[in-house]
């Protein structure tokens, strides 16, 4: 939501903002940027002694004590208020208070765009773009834990980033920062609840009116510019179930949009989304063949410019920033998302209890194997919002973001995961909720039964076979990840070898191998 670049060994006056450009706060050399989106609102006050710059969503119908961007002069009273107002923020927020003993940065339920952290001699800079702080990253300088996580497949939000310089103000976290150095801080965990039972007498139809009340709520905590929305429609029953509220509320005004996935599926999902389009009532649609922007292809944005990716970008970031491009290009700046939807078929353990160990790929070397116990070490406390909600914003949202696409996922607002997580276990299963919508909403049964499975994976299997072999190939040994012992060089070899064969045979790779081609890429752009 917001860059800055600030020196914090000395005190070199007050905060004030500036309309050049697109607007920040300025002091001496120091600076905070946020991000620009009419999603977005920055505001800030002073007590004279302390400065509070806030960058957040906007509340549709919501009293607020902030009114201006520039610093408004308030009473130590008034001052706390406007604290408590950033803490009780319904959406999406970061707020900072700069003062004589540094700098203090919060996040309300956050998650939907990351804030990166780093500091060095005094100098902290920060951005929702993880590349912005290349000069803050090295090839030796790579968190061991999180290089284990990532190779295994089992990513966990918290603090830890690929690079122990860098660090991530996780959702509900303060970050304290001064001339001696950043400390961050965890909040408490998140309540859960369990599933539960209907009450007496509420039926399914009831249950999927609920449901149909409460996300539409969730819309309209947002002050909605229909014609600038537009929502994505893979054909999923998450991001489909959403798009058909905000198109009902708006009808022929939301723009849907999608990736195609081609294939042997790809003519259900274009009929499907047809048939969605169709009964529902949106805008024109916006979509992009993914087989036409294929992941790691030589004149690519992950092989063309890897100092500008991330290595934990979107897989299929080609495509999707070409998606991005076109919304874009219609004058969308709000998506609306599907991320989260899973919570509404995910059965908890009473006690939380802890993510079993992951089990290590063959090719994964001794240093990999012998961390695999910490994965639980040091990741946040639960989190409102589901875990893997969050790591997959962290994904897709930065590059939305680079196009000036603000992403909402009403799927991890709390009042709907609280919903989800209370559904009853037979309400769960294979997301029946989800699918007896569609069908209440008269759809038919080819989108409420699709034959086929929708996803990208034989679009990764040729793009592996074709482009990653190769690029795995030449680089031989002499890779960061080998020298370094987190890959076996024997292993690694002989499985590029057998995705070298063919589409079918990168299959069992896929995921493994991309991964670690989007490591040594970013690692070799240092």
């Amino acid at each position: 939501m917001l860059t800055l670049s600030m020196d914090l060994r000395a005190d070199t006056g007050p905060w004030q903002w500036r309309e050049q450009g697109d607007g920040h706060w300025i002091r001496a050399g120091d600076r905070i940027r946020p991000l620009v989106n009419p999603a977005l609102e920055a505001r800030a006050v002073t007590d004279g002694t302390a400065t509070l710059m806030v960058v957040r969503e906007r509340a549709a119908g919501r009293a607020s004590l902030l009114r201006a961007a520039a610093p408004v002069r308030v009473d130590a009273a008034v001052y706390a208020r406007v604290l408590e107002e950033c803490r009780s923020w319904p959406l999406q927020s970061v707020w900072i208070e700069s003062g004589p003993e540094g700098l203090r940065l919060q996040t309300g339920l956050g998650g939907v765009c990351p804030l990166y952290l780093a500091q060095v001699d005094g100098r902290l800079a920060g951005s929702w773009q993880l590349m912005d702080l290349r000069a803050h990253q090295a090839p030796d300088g790579l968190d061991e834990k999180e290089v284990m996580r990532l190779l295994t497949g089992h990513p966990r939000y918290g603090h830890d980033t690929l690079f122990t310089s860098i660090k991530r103000l996780s959702e509900r976290s303060t970050a304290y920062a001064d001339a001696e150095g950043l400390r961050m801080v965890y909040p408490a965990a998140a309540e859960h609840a369990q599933p539960s039972e209907l009450s007496e007498g509420t039926d399914g139809p009831a249950l999927v009116g609920a449901f149909e009340a409460l996300v539409d709520h969730i819309h309209a905590r947002r002050p909605l510019t229909p014609a600038r929305t537009a929502a994505q429609l893979s054909g999923g029953k998450d991001s489909t179930n959403l798009a058909i509220s905000l198109a009902l509320g708006h009808p022929g005004q939301i723009t849907p949009c999608a990736l195609l996935i081609g294939g042997e599926a790809g003519p259900q999902q274009i009929a499907r989304r047809r048939m969605v389009i169709d009964h529902t009532g949106f805008a024109s649609d916006v979509t992009v063949s993914t087989a036409d922007h294929p992941p790691l292809a030589p004149d690519g944005l992950r092989r063309a410019h890897p100092e500008a990716v991330s290595p934990l970008d979107e897989p299929h970031l080609e495509a999707a920033d070409a998606l991005a491009q076109a919304l874009m290009a219609r004058g969308i700046t709000t998506v609306v998302a599907g991320f989260g939807g899973d919570e509404v078929a995910r059965v908890r353990r009473p006690d939380g209890g802890p993510v079993r160990a992951p089990q290590a790929p063959a090719w994964c070397g001794e240093r990999v194997c012998d961390l695999l116990g910490e994965v639980n070490t040091g990741i946040s406390p639960a989190t409102v919002a589901p875990e893997t909600a969050l790591v997959a914003l962290e994904v897709a949202t930065p590059l939305l973001a680079r196009r000036g696409l603000w992403a909402v996922a009403p799927f991890t607002d709390p009042d709907l995961v609280r919903f989800g997580q209370r559904l009853p276990l037979e309400w769960k299963r294979d997301k029946r909720l989800l699918t007896e919508r569609f069908a209440a909403r008269g759809l038919p049964d080819g989108v409420v039964h699709p034959v086929l499975r929708e996803n990208f994976g034989h679009l990764m299997n040729r793009a592996v076979h074709q482009y990653g072999s190769g690029l795995l190939r030449s680089w031989g040994r002499d890779m960061y990840l080998v020298e370094q012992g987190y890959l076996d060089p024997v292993v690694l070899t002989e499985t590029v070898e057998r995705a070298a064969l063919g589409p079918d045979e990168a299959a069992p790779y896929r995921t493994g191998l991309f991964l670690i081609a989007a490591v040594e890429l970013a690692l070799r752009a240092l």
